[in-house]
């Protein structure tokens, strides 16, 4: 492992973050450090401060609260980083395990929604435990239902409200996938996230089609992931042509 590489791939990653969720997230707390605080906070050992913590660059996590439902936490963890100059350790699916049993042990609250940051590739079966682990969460929160407050900071919003399925949502990520900010790339077509229900209609009428006949985009899908998508939310994705200008679409998130 390069020591320097990896810590300058940790730090552009915060900043790929914050312009990511700056949109929806109140993202002030993500503080700018250079790559020495970075390195410093890698090596630091359990912070005191936090019930969040997966060995090495845990120190790196941080927390943002939802800019409409102030109540409603993402908290963005590096998960089971190796020491620096050590070979990458092994992840396997019981990261899943690990990630829940901090629902289950009243660590983080039911409703918050995670972002897990990997140093290593993401291999397919934990790929399937976090899907089964996002499934199993919206299984629970059906079931109990939202916290008092959040539901009453919901509900404020009307027919702006937002689905259960954006609640505890949950996205992995490759640290080599945040290190670059694929947007910017001038083949990746701008993509919109659409949440609110007189919007969604609006679309849906002017397609002349109900929501599950839109061409589906996954929630793993790269740019899903960046866009924070959940079951039922639609993206409008607009692509430049040269024939024909700007040429817009939209698909929903499954």
């Amino acid at each position: 492992m390069n020591s320097n590489s990896t810590i300058s791939k940790i730090n552009r990653s915060r900043y790929t973050l914050k312009k990511y969720l700056n949109e929806e997230w109140n993202t002030d707390s993500i503080k700018d450090y250079s790559d020495i605080e970075i390195e410093k906070l890698y090596r630091t050992n359990k912070p005191s401060s936090s019930d969040i913590y997966f060995g090495n660059a845990s120190a790196c996590n941080f927390t943002v609260y939802h800019k409409k439902i102030q109540s409603h936490r993402l908290h963005v963890i590096y998960y089971n980083f190796p020491e620096l100059g050590s070979p990458a350790v092994k992840i396997t699916k019981t990261c899943g395990e690990k990630l829940n049993s901090l629902y289950k042990e009243g660590d983080i609250q039911p409703e918050d929604s995670l972002i897990v940051i990997l140093y290593n590739q993401i291999p397919e079966n934990l790929q399937i435990a976090i899907e089964n682990l996002y499934i199993l969460g919206q299984q629970e929160l059906s079931t109990l239902g939202l916290s008092e407050t959040i539901q009453n900071e919901n509900e404020s919003l009307g027919e702006n409200k937002f689905n259960i399925s954006h609640f505890r949502n949950i996205h992995v990520y490759h640290l080599d996938g945040l290190s670059v900010d694929i947007t910017k790339h001038i083949q990746v077509p701008k993509h919109v996230v659409i949440r609110d229900k007189p919007t969604i209609d609006n679309i849906l009428e002017k397609c002349n089609c109900r929501i599950d006949q839109l061409p589906i985009i996954l929630r793993t899908d790269a740019m899903a992931k960046r866009l924070r998508l959940a079951p039922g939310d639609i993206c409008e994705i607009t692509r430049v042509t040269q024939s024909a200008g700007d040429v817009v679409y939209y698909r929903v998130c499954k």
